[in-house]
Parts: C-alpha cells; structure tokens; sequence
C-alpha cells in the first residue's frame, strides 16, 4: 500500500509541480510578450534559472534571472524590470492568501509577512504617485537650476522615469491576468505541499504553510521546505537538462 501511495502520489506531484510552472513560465513569458523572444529559448532561460533560484538560498537567484533575461532581450533596463515586475505580482498575489491566514492563525505573523505584505504596499503607492511627483520635481529643478547638483538630479530623474516607463509598458493591460496566474500559482502550490506532506507523513495545515513562506525568507528550517526543495531541484533538474538537449539538437539540424 506505502508503494502504491507513493508511487501513484509521486507520479502526480510531479505532473501537478510542472503544471504550476508552466503557469509561473507562462506569466514570465506574457511580461516579456512584446520582446519577442524565441519560445525554446525563453523555456531554457526560465528552467535554468529556476534552478539557481532554488539552489542558491534567500532568492538571491534572481540576479541571475535578471542577467540572464537582459542577455535575452538584449536590453538590461529590460530584463531588469521584467524580473522585478514578475516578482512583484508574485508577491502581491502571495500576501493575498497570507492575510487571511494570519486572520485564522494571528500566533504565525512572522517579520517576513509583514514585510512583504509593506513591500507591496509601498510599492503599489511609489508607482501611483510616482508620475505627479517626477513632473513637479523636474519642473522645479529647471526653474531652479542654479544647484550644482542640479543637473545630477535631472539626469537621476530620467533614469528613474525610464525605469517607470519599462515597467508600464511590461504591465500594461495585462495587471489582472498577471495576478491571477500569480494567484493560481500560489493555491496550486499550497495543494502540492499537502500532497508531499501526505505521502511522506508530515503534518500539514494552513500554519504550517505560513511557516513554509517564512522559511523561504529566512535561516529558518522545516522539514516541509527541504523535502519540496530537494523534490523541485530533481524535477526541475531533469526538465533543464532535456530542454538544453533537445535545443542542442534542434540547432544542429538546423
């Protein structure tokens, strides 16, 4: 019976695990849509960089993401911005679903969450009042340009206006479909961690998934985050090392 459950229960983490990605990849590859990149490439870029952000602790990966999307797109403001905004609905969507968590278990707010959820809401408020302030700015420095740092601020100014102006242009018209990929991701994850938590025996509730966001952050260990990352590693593993393949191949009988 334990074979049976394991074998049938693995067989469908793994299924369930890439189907999660394929929408995690696909919100990826709808942010960068207008850049047109080659789809074999981009699934190759997305697999491979998941596998860093995996291996290398407190999501430090994504600078890796960030150089590798930059060399993609041949444009680094690009796949800067393309990174950040990705991780940003991914958060967004994630505070979402902690908050009514928290409501039902107030003991497991962690400094995490709250960050995150400050992050978000900071963030949401800087991009809101972000063009007001920047035409107010560089209209009072032009009248008043008589500072030696005013030309430093004008030239900081535009650098941060053309970083708004990736950003939208990421965004724009695709803010509700983004977070609901990014929400359907997150439930979808939460289900998969019940499953795991099934086959091999660990206890698992709505707490327990709030300590797993924790542990992510942190220095923290669970025995529910090791056992996923070294599940996601393998599969993820796998999948880059048969797209570099099947690449390689491709370009040979071209």
């Amino acid at each position: 019976m334990n074979i049976l459950k394991i074998t049938l229960g693995g067989i469908i983490c793994i299924v369930w695990f890439l189907i999660i990605h394929t929408i995690k990849m696909f919100r990826m590859y709808l942010v960068l849509l207008e850049n047109r990149v080659e789809f074999g490439r981009f699934v190759f870029a997305y697999l491979r960089t998941t596998l860093v952000n995996l291996i290398i602790p407190f999501k430090l990966g994504e600078i890796y993401r960030m150089f590798v999307y930059s060399r993609m797109t041949g444009n680094a403001g690009m796949g800067i911005a393309g990174t950040l905004t990705d991780r940003f609905f991914d958060t967004a969507a994630l505070v979402l679903i902690l908050i009514p968590l928290h409501v039902m278990y107030p003991a497991k707010i962690s400094g995490v969450s709250v960050f995150l959820a400050v992050f978000v809401i900071f963030t949401v408020f800087v991009y809101m009042i972000f063009m007001p302030a920047y035409g107010y700015l560089n209209k009072y420095i032009i009248i008043n340009r008589d500072s030696k740092n005013s030309m430093t601020v004008l030239r900081f100014l535009e650098m941060m206006r053309s970083a708004y102006d990736h950003v939208k242009r990421l965004v724009s018209g695709r803010y509700a479909i983004i977070i609901l990929m990014s929400f359907a991701a997150w439930v979808l994850e939460g289900g998969l961690l019940f499953l795991i938590a099934w086959i091999t025996d660990i206890s698992y509730n709505a707490g327990i998934f709030s300590d797993y966001i924790t542990s992510i952050m942190s220095t923290r260990d669970i025995v529910l985050r090791r056992t996923y990352t070294t599940f996601s590693i393998t599969v993820i593993a796998i999948c880059t090392a048969i797209q570099g393949v099947a690449l390689c191949v491709g370009r040979y009988r071209k």
